[in-house]
């Protein structure tokens, strides 16, 4: 539903160099001279191994005895390419766990792992292994032996590389993620809705009403004190995922804590606009009426969805695929609960802004000493040729694993969920990475065909419609109707250096003085001197630093 010695590769020809880009490393390509070896292949005799570490999920659950180290997708590895997979360590990944071992194992001169992934919420930990110098330049290994299909799911964004070069060097391969897949729309309890006979809110003054109505009209017949109209934290930050409250202030023309582009053509860092100080006075006033959590501060995005799976909340801001996860379990304890996916409100000047996500979801990186590099390419090519958007022919068009994630019963019919024998299990989290393969737009894509009343012909569909919450295309559609209104992080670069020294204490200052001023614990002008203190306390710097990498990708 929705995770982080010198290379030798015998190429004795440019020939044979030039087969491998035309081909896209496809099939294995006839030797072009005498004693000339293409070290790409399908399958490895004898095997060759990539080692590797696990962050694993908590969530994530394994069958058969197995585990993150050995399982059914490190013995399908094995089979189909000759590839071993070997763990070198795994660690369970709570409260950072998984940064803070690969840290460790850095810092202590550990052997580091041929191949590792690192997701975005590790994105610093990403820069300081490709600063260490332990991991290759990666550009021309893609260039040389992705596929076809790879390289055309990366064009789709030219941007995802940004993060990861270093004076034009590619030095760490994008984990591609879908398009949209954490820009958010609002669930809204719709049951609420009709027996109080409103319709949807479309601006920020139709959804205070209704909020008011959630609260202290309850059409549950709950106590106003137990009623969370709209369930929003902010104890990660202010733009994120679940819960999210950045599309408040996008009704006042900001999005905080990202990059926004100013109608002068620079970078401007959202958090000290105009309009988060009246976001600020709007957020404090729903928080004295209590239409918020009074914890907000405290709430992570997985709170935030609590009271809405126990029937107590109207309204939660969330991805387009949440009728799937967590909402669908709200029935389970209030048995008429409606959800409904809505647009965000739009402001006092008709327009809403939301965080709009970007199409990579970490990076992989390869270790200079790692003996077969190109072996990686063997196993990322299949993924992205046969499991990311797979025609009918694919072995992977009912599923991944037989037994894990789909199964067939006697008579040939798909079984899927709950009905799978032993349960059903995420198995696309024991790929060597993240969510297997990803190609930005094909979900979307087929989303709006379901949601037009197309046919589930193609894997991706059937996924969609068999293990998705069932508003999923409606949803999606909503989300699309609001296209303009998703503003991405515009820089997109390495962390600069001044970030490296001062962002720590500019994001203190910052969480510090929105709690309060949300909690009454200081006057709302307190905005006007936390501006200051941010640009003279390195945010100018930060600023500067971020437009001239801006410019040196816009020229």
């Amino acid at each position: 539903m929705g995770i982080k010695k010198t290379a030798t590769i015998v190429m004795s020809t440019l020939l044979v160099a030039a087969s491998l880009a035309g081909c896209g490393g496809g099939k294995e390509s006839a030797p072009a001279a005498v004693n000339t070896e293409n070290v790409y292949k399908e399958k490895y005799d004898p095997p060759v191994t990539i080692s590797t570490v696990w962050g694993v999920d908590p969530t994530l659950q394994f069958k058969n005895g197995e585990s993150a180290e050995n399982n059914v997708a490190t013995k399908w590895a094995k089979d189909k390419f000759g590839i071993d997979i070997k763990s070198l360590w795994s660690v369970t990944d709570t409260n950072g766990a998984f940064a803070t071992k690969v840290r460790l194992a850095m810092s202590s001169g550990q052997e580091m792992p041929d191949v590792v992934t690192i997701g975005d919420t590790d994105s610093q930990l990403a820069q300081d292994l490709i600063d260490s110098g332990m991991y290759s330049e990666v550009g021309p290994l893609f260039d040389k032996y992705a596929s076809d299909t790879w390289k055309k799911a990366m064009s789709e964004d030219a941007n995802v590389w940004n993060p990861y070069i270093r004076d034009g060097k590619k030095m760490g391969i994008p984990v591609l993620d879908y398009a949209y897949n954490h820009d958010y729309v609002l669930w809204i309890r719709q049951d609420w809705l009709t027996k109080l006979n409103m319709k949807a809110p479309t601006t920020m003054d139709e959804l205070e009403k209704v909020m008011e109505a959630f609260k202290n009209n309850n059409p549950d017949g709950l106590a106003p004190d137990k009623v969370i109209p709209l369930s929003i934290g902010f104890k990660s930050s202010m733009n994120t995922w679940m819960g999210d409250p950045s599309w408040i202030f996008g009704a006042y023309g900001t999005i905080p804590q990202q990059w926004n582009l100013a109608s002068d053509g620079t970078l401007q860092y959202g958090s000290i606009q105009p309009g988060m100080k009246e976001g600020l006075v709007k957020i404090k006033e729903w928080f004295d009426k209590g239409y918020i959590p009074k914890e907000a501060a405290l709430w992570d995005e997985n709170k935030t969805s609590e009271p809405a799976v126990a029937g107590t909340a109207g309204i939660l801001p969330g991805p387009y695929w949440m009728s799937g996860w967590p909402l669908q379990d709200t029935v389970k304890n209030v048995p008429s609960a409606v959800w409904k996916p809505i647009t965000i409100p739009v402001g006092p000047n008709g327009k809403a802004m939301r965080h709009g996500t970007t199409t990579t979801n970490g990076v992989t990186l390869i270790n200079k000493n790692m003996k077969h590099p190109e072996a990686f390419f063997t196993y990322q090519n299949y993924m992205f040729d046969q499991l990311a958007n797979p025609s009918a022919n694919s072995e992977f068009d009912k599923g991944l694993f037989k037994g894990y994630d789909y199964d067939v019963d006697s008579s040939g019919k798909l079984l899927t969920g709950e009905n799978i024998p032993g349960g059903y299990v995420n198995s696309v989290r024991y790929l060597l990475v993240r969510d297997g393969a990803r190609i930005p737009n094909a979900q979307m894509d087929a989303l709006i065909k379901l949601a037009d009343g197309g046919k589930a012909e193609t894997r991706l569909e059937r996924d969609i419609q068999n293990n998705y919450g069932p508003l999923t295309p409606e949803a999606a559609k909503v989300l699309m109707s609001q296209k303009d209104s998703s503003y991405p992080n515009m820089f997109t670069g390495p962390t600069t250096q001044s970030m490296k020294t001062k962002m720590d204490y500019l994001n203190k200052i910052e969480s510090q003085t929105f709690n309060e001023i949300i909690y009454g614990k200081s006057p709302i002008d307190s905005f006007d001197t936390f501006v200051q203190t941010w640009k003279t306390s390195g945010g100018d710097e930060v600023t500067k630093e971020v437009n001239d990498w801006y410019k040196s990708v816009h020229k």
